[in-house]
């Protein structure tokens, strides 16, 4: 019942275009396999074309790496963010698409800047690949990298409207996700951690007694939502994520997740 319920949630309406950022600014955490495997769920569930996830990271990070179908030359953030200067109104859906890279579930990426001529991706040029993809698109999964001073990182962490925070149960780890929650709090106001869920996940090497103080750090710094997300073998190997291997309690915990993004997207919107 808990399952139906979920995806009852995922295919609800949305008031509007929406951003989910995942961010922690500890690497080696998990951002882009919650980012690959939420992108699928949602997808799955509101139908092809609904979503897509994008590579913010300011000098691109490991997307393009881990999803089934990688990009081919040209379909990155850079080339879609000049083809929207060189048509500014609207991109057509038709030339859009040689800018994403469709997957198996009907759920669109677009790998991140290469760093080819040596400049960073930053807060305007996120600005300008959202505005773009707005037009045809219902969600945005940001998928950042690891600089807190990166404008990209910046234009993520402020135009969400759900903050995912993945936390495996290491204090390096949950105390950098801890500071940077703080930090936004200070910047964005007590109001982001309203809208923001942290995903507490299993894996190899970690101290369950971590967990305890973990979550209460969370609590107490305003966070209303913690998610549980158990150890997925296909995230730890660095491979290529295809979400019809994942295991079926990993699926049920992205569904949930999934449902409560959407849930919060809405209830914001009331």
């Amino acid at each position: 019942m808990r399952h139906r319920t979920a995806i009852a949630s995922i295919t609800g309406p949305l008031p509007r275009f929406s951003i989910v950022t995942i961010a922690n600014p500890k690497g080696g955490v998990g951002k882009t396999p919650l980012a690959v495997g939420l992108n699928a769920i949602i997808a799955e569930h509101r139908g092809a074309a609904t979503t897509v996830c994008v590579d913010v990271a300011d000098v691109g990070g490991s997307l393009a790496d881990r999803v089934s179908i990688p990009p081919r030359d040209g379909h990155d953030v850079r080339s879609l963010i000049a083809a929207g200067a060189a048509a500014p109104g609207s991109i057509r859906p038709s030339a859009l698409s040689q800018y994403l890279t469709r997957q198996p579930g009907g759920d669109d990426i677009v790998a991140g800047n290469n760093g080819a001529h040596g400049s960073s991706l930053g807060y305007d040029d996120a600005q300008s690949a959202a505005q773009i993809l707005s037009q045809h698109r219902e969600i945005l999964i940001a998928d950042t990298g690891n600089n807190r001073l990166a404008g990209s990182w910046h234009w993520a962490t402020t135009h969400a409207d759900v903050l995912l925070v993945p936390v495996p149960l290491r204090r390096d780890a949950a105390a950098a996700a801890h500071r940077m929650l703080l930090d936004l709090t200070t910047t964005a106001g007590p109001a982001m951690m309203a809208r923001t869920i942290v995903v507490i996940t299993d894996g190899p090497g970690d101290a369950p007694m971590v967990e305890i103080d973990a979550v209460d750090a969370f609590l107490d710094a305003g966070v209303h939502s913690v998610a549980r997300m158990p150890f997925e073998p296909l995230f730890a190997s660095g491979e290529r994520i295809a979400p019809s291997k994942l295991r079926r309690s990993t699926t049920e915990a992205l569904t949930v997740i999934a449902s409560t993004v959407i849930d919060l997207i809405t209830h914001a919107a009331d």
